[in-house]
């Protein structure tokens, strides 16, 4: 892991903390808010080119980019929040999914997979619950090497498997070695002084390098739970997109937006945001307004290039709707299991 530390000149300035970056875990340490500012927006913005979880979407005609996934906006569906889309530190963890209205009580079954591209293969846990969350304990273990999921059913048959996304919802335990490498990368920023905000970004990145995308978001609200900023809002709103919690992220990115007051730079990122949720759906009566707005914010925050970009994207999105042709694809159905 390197640590690029550009200190600055004056003591009197308090250097700020940025994120750039998806692997290797850079952390740059800069003395202006500007250059603070513009670091964070890397964090949000370019390092989408390689977030994610586990799995990737295809796309045609414009549609799902950046890590983006399906899934997540169905609230009469159980849709698994955690794990999901992501590594695990160990086979201990609490499972949670949206709770459902009039559901009173859910069948919770933990599959194995044959692999991560394969069917499921056998259940190797079952349980009944009236909460919406469920703590695993590691009976039986899992193995490292092994891909698993997990499939909620409500007691009126409305099953996780509805959600557009659960073909890419599952999860697998990190080797022990890895996890030895996670630790001390997580210790190694003891040796910073840090806000709180700022060691909840620096831990995030840390968890998205390893691609665990539930312990990044978990780093991530549980500041935000405490002091909410436009900048947090931002970065939960495109993990929870990443990870396929579409409607989560439309909650954050709507929230960073009334956070941004005046700061044309965040509302752009939010709008733009909201925007790709709707090209998610397929929606882009109501993605291009959006999008259209965020590429005005952009260019009103004196940042051309991301401006450019967007009336780029724009503008394929303008030419799929002409051709009526559906810019994201029909997501992939769970295999069925195997009898």
């Amino acid at each position: 892991m390197t640590f690029f530390l550009n200190h600055p000149a004056k003591s009197a300035l308090r250097p700020r903390l940025l994120l750039a970056g998806l692997l290797g875990m850079a952390l740059l340490v800069l003395p202006t808010p500007e250059l603070a500012q513009a670091g964070v927006f890397d964090f949000l913005v370019g390092g989408r080119e390689n977030r994610g979880g586990r799995a990737s979407n295809r796309q045609q005609g414009g549609g799902v980019r950046s890590g983006r996934l399906v899934g997540g906006f169905d609230a009469t569906v159980p849709y698994i929040i955690t794990p999901r889309n992501t590594f695990q530190t160990s086979d201990q963890f609490t499972i949670r999914w949206n709770p459902v209205a009039g559901a009173e009580r859910y069948t919770v079954r933990l599959w194995q997979w044959q692999d991560a591209n394969g069917g499921r293969e056998r259940v190797v846990w079952e349980t009944t619950t009236p909460e919406s969350s469920v703590l695993y304990e590691g009976d039986p273990p899992l193995a490292p090497e092994l891909f698993y999921s997990v499939e909620v059913i409500t007691d009126q048959g409305v099953s996780s498997d509805s959600d557009a996304g659960c073909a890419i919802a599952g999860f697998a335990v990190l080797f022990p070695e890895t996890r030895s490498r996670l630790e001390a990368d997580l210790a190694s920023l003891n040796d910073l002084t840090l806000s709180p905000e700022e060691q909840a970004l620096a831990t995030a990145q840390i968890y998205l390098a390893y691609q665990m995308l539930n312990a990044a978001i978990d780093s991530l609200a549980a500041q935000a739970a405490l002091v909410p900023t436009a900048t947090l809002a931002l970065a939960l709103g495109d993990l929870y997109s990443f990870a396929g919690l579409n409607s989560l992220a439309a909650e954050q990115y709507t929230l960073a937006l009334e956070l941004a007051g005046d700061d044309n730079l965040w509302q752009a990122i939010a709008l733009e945001g909201l925007g790709e949720l709707e090209v998610v759906q397929n929606n882009l009566a109501a993605a291009l307004p959006q999008l259209r707005q965020a590429q005005l914010s952009y260019a009103l925050a004196n940042n051309s290039t991301r401006a450019n970009q967007l009336k780029r994207r724009i503008e394929l999105l303008e030419k799929a709707q002409q051709l009526n042709i559906a810019p994201t694809d029909t997501p992939d159905l769970c295999t069925a299991p195997i009898q």
